[in-house]
C-alpha cells in the first residue's frame, strides 16, 4: 500500500468517527431553526414584538455580565464550610490526597483482605 492510500484511509476513517455526530447535531439544529422560524411567522405582529423585546433583554443581561473568569461558578471550601456552619449542618473536616510515594508504601505494607479474590483465574 502506498502512503497515499493509508492517509486516504485514515481520512475516511476520521470522517466516519467525527462527522456523522457533527451532521446529525447540525441537521437537528437547523430543523429546530426551522421549525421555530415557521411559528414566529406565523405569530401576530404584537406577539412578534413582545418575543423581540425579550431577546434584546436578554441579550443585553448577557453582555453586561462580567467575564466568567470573574466570578468562580462554585463555592469555595471555606465559603461552603462557613455557610454549612452557620446553618447548624456540621462540616466535616477536609482530608488532603496522599502523595503518590505515601500511598505506594501502604499498599505494599497492608496485606490483601481475605474478602479481595485472588489474581489467578477463578478456581472450578
Amino acid at each position: 500500500m502506498k502512503i497515499r492510500h493509508i492517509l486516504f484511509l485514515l481520512l475516511a476513517l476520521s470522517a466516519i468517527a467525527f462527522m456523522q455526530p457533527l451532521v446529525f447535531f447540525l441537521g437537528g439544529l437547523t430543523l429546530l431553526l426551522g421549525v421555530g422560524v415557521l411559528v414566529y411567522r406565523d405569530l401576530s405582529p404584537a406577539v412578534q414584538d413582545a418575543v423581540e423585546r425579550r431577546v434584546l433583554v436578554w441579550l443585553r443581561r448577557t453582555r453586561a455580565e462580567p467575564a466568567v473568569g470573574d466570578n468562580p461558578p462554585m463555592l469555595s471550601l471555606r465559603r461552603l464550610s462557613g455557610a454549612l456552619s452557620e446553618a447548624g449542618v456540621p462540616a466535616e473536616r477536609v482530608r488532603r490526597a496522599r502523595t503518590k510515594a505515601a500511598s505506594a508504601r501502604s499498599a505494599a505494607s497492608t496485606p490483601p483482605r481475605p474478602s479481595d479474590p485472588p489474581d489467578g483465574p477463578p478456581a472450578v
